[in-house]
């Protein structure tokens, strides 16, 4: 590999012997043209002020030239006598048409004011309104208005752009008398201006009128937009010399680009900038020539270097070339062929003599290491198959082990699971049946009293009915004065009509306690056997009249809806009291669902129940809270519950899901989390005898 590199590295050497003759004859030929870039820089960029100069003085010219046209074309009007005539007897037709009309459409004038004196009337007016209407404009006209003679002034009207304004008062033809009026006229310098400019200037100028502030006022293209560099130095460093009337020069022979800022003033005083940008002509021409030499100096440098190239290799390269590929064919075993170049003189001689010796040295070394390889080979071979034996032995060792490993942990998963199920299932066992018990022993005793006082409301009322009927019959025979008065006293009408509704108001309650009693009977199913038909609907009214209590309003909390929504169902066997544990855990797990739910006004719990083949189906939905997806494999596990402490304590699912399984049935949950909770129980009509 060593070898190869070296062979790949020699048959490189040519063009690396072309490259350094390339750069050496190369590095002359920049340094001339850098020294030569740098000593004609200064008197180029002179050259660029001057041709900047020259195009702001033609500009500047042609600025004149337009104040000078305006105030001939309006000295050609205002010394006119049919024109003094007009204004004198307000002849507003004859203006309108032979000043004001003329001057719009046949000359480069964009307003046109005619105002009589002395009360400075309006008698004609055209042109743009946006122009003539501007407060600047009304208050230029009106500071010039009193002046006697011509008079001409360049403005910046902001949102309008440069207008050159000019007034004269109208005389007659020979300049007799006194004057009659006004007349003003005025141009906008628009773009239409800065072309007309352009035609006479170079092609390839560019030029912008820009506000003190720094906003375009006109271009003579429409993609202008202020670069980088202006917007950093316009405040710093162009406005302070525009205000001393010096122009800026910007010179960038690396864009090919030349800008002057130069003032345009209003009598003595700045009021725009004319930004003007021509094409680097000379530092173009001087970077072609440069461009050319460089080229040429290129070439002679190419055709000196692969010359130079040629006659190394043939001395240098080319042996060792060869040389290097012998080497090759050494490295790859071959120690028996000639060496070439062996019989050349000098360092090259040398080299190649050096190489035949070491391939007889590495002859003679390579039979000494293929013996010892063949005697460390045999060595090996036997202590493989040794290891691979104890290795064997101790993978079916380590494999025995760890599945005997696996079958205990089972077991003992197993083991600790029953543990849990059973305890589980030991203290809800007792739990319930000791609930059942005392509920069924609270019915009793409570059904005893509660059926004396029942069985006797009738007679309470009979005898009542008698004695208002005998009190009656004495206050219509022996109208008393103290009787009546004692009777007003105690308010004996109001008890007449009052007592009846409370023995109707006993009554009520009495048939309530008795339903409740009948509830608990049903609820506890301890008067009766441990396995019966049972209607299921009874067990679930009987839980629904246990939680009445939870159901009902209670402050903020708002009523709990129910709705049935009952199939008609045969009874099925089951254990009864069982089962109503099962809908007691599910419906406490519900009204805590819609307790948490505070955003819930409407909080329902529907109760669906179907007839199905063989068995029935029980849905219970609430629209609480609802369950978390992360949650929803873990509810049916001994303890977990999300309820805080105090309040649940993990085994109501877990018992109701082993009741529904001891009863050959399944329990299912559906729940989409702040929505709703669905707890879907299928059981069957008859229990399979095991």
């Amino acid at each position: 590999m060593i070898e190869l590199k070296g062979l790949k590295f020699l048959q490189t050497l040519q063009p690396k012997i072309l490259f350094f003759t390339f750069g050496a004859s190369l590095l002359p030929i920049f340094i001339l043209s850098i020294t030569a870039w740098r000593l004609m820089k200064q008197p180029l960029i002179e050259l660029e002020k001057t041709r900047l100069d020259d195009q702001i003085l033609a500009f500047k010219g042609y600025t004149a030239a337009t104040e000078k046209g305006l105030k001939n074309l309006i000295s050609s009007y205002t010394n006119w006598t049919d024109l003094y005539n007009a204004v004198q007897t307000d002849n507003r037709v004859w203006i309108d048409k032979e000043v004001s009309e003329q001057l719009l459409f046949s000359t480069d004038i964009d307003v046109v004011k005619v105002i009589h004196l002395p009360y400075e009337k309006i008698i004609s007016e055209a042109g743009s309104k946006k122009i003539l209407n501007l407060p600047i404009i009304q208050e230029k006209i009106k500071s010039l208005n009193n002046k006697n003679n011509f008079s001409q002034e360049l403005i910046d009207t902001g949102s309008q752009g440069l207008v050159l304004l000019g007034i004269s008062p109208i005389y007659q033809s020979d300049g007799t008398g006194k004057s009659s009026g006004n007349l003003i006229a005025g141009q906008l310098m628009d773009k239409g201006w800065l072309r007309q400019f352009l035609n006479y200037s170079q092609p390839t100028t560019r030029l912008e009128i820009v506000s003190l502030k720094g906003k375009l006022i006109v271009s003579s293209s429409s993609d202008w937009k202020p670069d980088i560099w202006e917007k950093a130095y316009f405040p710093s460093m162009i406005i302070p010399n525009i205000y001393q009337k010096r122009s800026v020069y910007r010179i960038q022979p690396e864009l090919g680009l030349n800008t002057i800022y130069a003032p345009i003033n209003s009598g003595n005083q700045p009021i725009a900038i004319v930004k003007l940008q021509i094409v680097a002509k000379y530092f173009q021409e001087a970077k072609q020539t440069l461009t050319y030499l460089i080229l040429l100096g290129l070439s002679l440098a190419v055709f000196l270097s692969v010359l130079t190239a040629n006659l190394l290799a043939q001395q240098i390269s080319y042996p060792i070339i060869k040389l290097a590929k012998r080497s090759q064919t050494l490295a790859e075993g071959d120690l028996n062929s000639p060496i070439p170049n062996i019989k050349n003189g000098g360092e090259i001689g040398q080299l190649a003599n050096a190489y035949q010796e070491m391939a007889n040295s590495l002859k003679t070394l390579i039979n000494n290491l293929e013996q010892r390889v063949a005697e460390r080979t045999q060595e090996l071979e036997l202590a493989r198959q040794n290891l691979e034996e104890r290795v064997q032995e101790r993978t079916i060792e380590l494999s025995r082990k760890n599945q005997e490993l696996e079958i205990k942990t089972e077991q003992l998963y197993t083991a600790l699971n029953d543990l849990k199920m059973a305890q589980l299932q030991l203290i809800q066992t007792e739990k319930m049946s000791s609930l059942g018990q005392m509920v069924a022993g609270i019915a009793h005793e409570i059904n005893n009293p509660i059926n004396f006082i029942y069985a006797n409301l009738t007679h309470v009322k009979n005898y009542t009915e008698d004695l208002f009927s005998l009190i009656s019959r004495y206050q219509q025979c022996y109208p008393d004065p103290d009787i009546q008065t004692y009777a007003e006293k105690i308010e004996l009408d109001y008890l007449i009509k009052d007592f009846p509704q409370i023995i109707t108001s006993m009554d009520t309650g009495a048939n309530r306690i008795q339903e409740i009693v009948l509830s608990l009977r049903n609820f506890s199913r301890h008067d009766e056997a441990e396995i019966k038909q049972v209607n299921i609907h009874e067990g679930i009214d009987s839980t629904l009249l246990l939680l009445q209590h939870r159901l009902n309003p209670d402050g903020d909390r708002p009523v709990i809806q129910i709705i049935k929504e009952y199939d008609n169902l045969p009874l099925i066997e089951c254990y009864s009291r069982q089962l109503n544990q099962v809908f007691m855990h599910v419906l406490v797990n519900a009204i805590d669902a819609l307790e948490f739910q505070q955003e819930q006004l409407n909080k329902k719990i529907i109760i669906q129940t179907k007839n199905i083949l063989n068995s029935i189906i029980v849905r219970i939905i609430d629209n609480g809270i609802g369950i978390e997806d992360k949650n929803i494999t873990k509810i049916f596990d001994p303890f977990f519950t999300t309820k805080s402490v105090g309040r649940g304590t993990g085994l109501g699912l877990s018992v109701s899901y082993q009741i529904i399984k001891r009863h050959q049935g399944n329990i299912k949950i559906v729940s989409q989390f702040n929505q709703k909770t669905e707890v879907i129980i299928e059981l069957p009509y008859l229990l399979q005898k095991y």
